[in-house]
């Protein structure tokens, strides 16, 4: 059995290690590099400590996910190679039965289309990144879990724009990236605070 730190501790590295395939449109430097690749590590032991039920492949994620909210929060993109090894971690991941598989469909397929409404009705005000991330975390973390971790995410970026919007008097035309919201539910759906 693969211990929870030894897990967190491979991710960080493999990850750190990997960031010229991130998709970002600059390399992180090493010192973004072993930032993230702490609080990869970090992330990991921390959630185990919380939540007793925590696995070492949801460390993984969690990895990912975590390069997820870097690139956005710096690049406003979250690649599609980031989105693609989400999708292939929850096929993993996934017990495998009939009815399992259509909760998990159902679920990402539903985010995704809510969310591409949301990305045509405000005319690319949310971006197809962000689109296709929400569709891939809600089939990675499946019925109920995705839709509260969506729904948290976005209820934290509501909370981080009001505060932009009274306390340092940003416009509302200024963008703030999603991802690092997404990921924020995401992981507090893995630790079991939406279940």
């Amino acid at each position: 059995m693969i211990s929870n730190a030894a897990a967190a501790l491979a991710c960080a590295v493999v990850l750190s290690v990997a960031a010229p395939w991130w998709g970002s449109a600059e390399l992180a430097g090493r010192r973004h590099r072993v930032a993230v690749g702490a609080a990869i590590f970090s992330l990991g032991v921390t959630a185990r400590f919380l939540d007793p039920h925590w696995l070492w492949t949801y460390s993984v994620l969690a990895g990912l996910w975590t390069v997820v909210a870097y690139v956005d929060w710096r690049e406003k993109i979250i690649p599609n190679r980031l989105v693609l090894l989400t999708v292939l971690w929850g096929l993993a991941m996934m017990p495998w039965t009939l009815p399992g598989f259509v909760a998990d469909l159902a679920t990402g397929m539903g985010l995704f289309l809510f969310y591409l409404l949301v990305n045509l009705l405000t005319r690319g005000g949310l971006g197809m990144g962000d689109v296709k991330f929400s569709g891939a975390q809600g089939f990675a973390l499946g019925w109920p879990q995705g839709l509260l971790a969506s729904a948290m995410g976005v209820w934290a970026a509501g909370i981080y724009s009001v505060v932009l919007l009274l306390a340092f008097h940003q416009g509302r035309r200024h963008a703030i990236a999603l991802g690092p919201f997404l990921v924020l539910g995401g992981l507090l759906g893995m630790m079991g605070i939406v279940h």
